[in-house]
């Protein structure tokens, strides 16, 4: 072999070697290497509040309260707000409203959802045309994390949520996320992107979804599927995981100015859970 033939064969190899390397470097893996999104956890209504949708929600027994103001009508639930109504801690309002309650991924055997670093959750929501918001706002389902106990006023410890909020501003219902967090302390929560959308009492269902990155502290809001809200604003949650959806609709506010000036009805249908999104 002569000298330049040698030198020709080595350089040949060496290409072959580096589309070789190319190759290896674009293949895809292989699927079960691939990480792959959890299956959504889904619920409805229609057998509400049985045993069997309590097993299926991953229901627990703590601070709930409103079961009598909440009728199933199929797959959705009707939820009763009286006139004048605020949150249960009213002590002279002239009626009652709403309801609460918080349920547990890991009791459904969902530690995947409770453990994933991003969890969305979605449901649709519907104020009918002869819907009043009030003079200040109220409450709607989020998620949260921590033990139910800390996770809406008072000592907020090692919890946090997310429910959303109407407050009326410049006579319009406008939308925003209400975040419990362990920075906190204690007392009230903190409005994130107040007036980012606002909520319509068109009588028409309306979707809305969230997700919460617990490592970013970054809260989305999606609004018939339009992203709304994206922001830094939830803090010291890296650790807790979500423990559930914190179930919790109720006009206030601890006192009668508040509530409704008649009485009023909304409803809630299709909540679903995962780690990535959903509508």
């Amino acid at each position: 072999m002569t000298k330049r033939s040698g030198v020709r064969r080595r350089r040949l190899i060496g290409l072959a070697g580096l589309s070789l390397a190319a190759l290896v470097a674009v293949a895809p893996l292989p699927a079960s290497a691939v990480p792959t999104a959890a299956e959504p956890w889904s619920g409805g209504f229609a057998d509400f509040p049985s045993d069997s949708w309590q097993q299926n929600w991953g229901y627990i027994a703590d601070g709930n309260f409103g079961f009598d103001r909440m009728t199933p009508q199929g797959d959705e639930v009707d939820v009763f707000y009286g006139q004048g109504s605020s949150a249960p801690s009213c002590g002279d309002c002239p009626s009652e409203g709403g309801g609460q309650f918080y349920t547990d991924l890991r009791s459904i055997g969902r530690d995947d959802l409770a453990d994933a670093p991003v969890l969305h959750l979605s449901y649709q929501v519907r104020f009918p045309t002869d819907w009043d918001f009030g003079a200040r706002g109220g409450k709607l389902p989020g998620l949260y994390g921590g033990p139910p106990g800390q996770a809406g006023g008072g000592q907020h410890g090692q919890a946090w949520s997310t429910r959303y909020m109407w407050r009326i501003r410049d006579g319009q219902p406008q939308a925003e996320v209400y975040v419990y967090d362990p920075s906190l302390g204690e007392g009230y929560g903190k409005d994130v992107g107040l007036g980012a959308w606002s909520w319509s009492n068109d009588g028409q269902w309306h979707t809305v979804e969230q997700s919460v990155d617990r490592n970013s502290g970054t809260i989305t809001v999606w609004y018939d599927g339009q992203e709304v809200l994206r922001e830094q604003a939830i803090e010291q949650i890296a650790g807790i995981p979500t423990s559930g959806i914190f179930f919790s609709t109720f006009f206030g506010g601890h006192d009668t100015s508040w509530g409704p000036s008649r009485d009023v009805h909304a409803q809630f249908r299709d909540f679903r859970v995962g780690d990535t999104k959903l509508t």
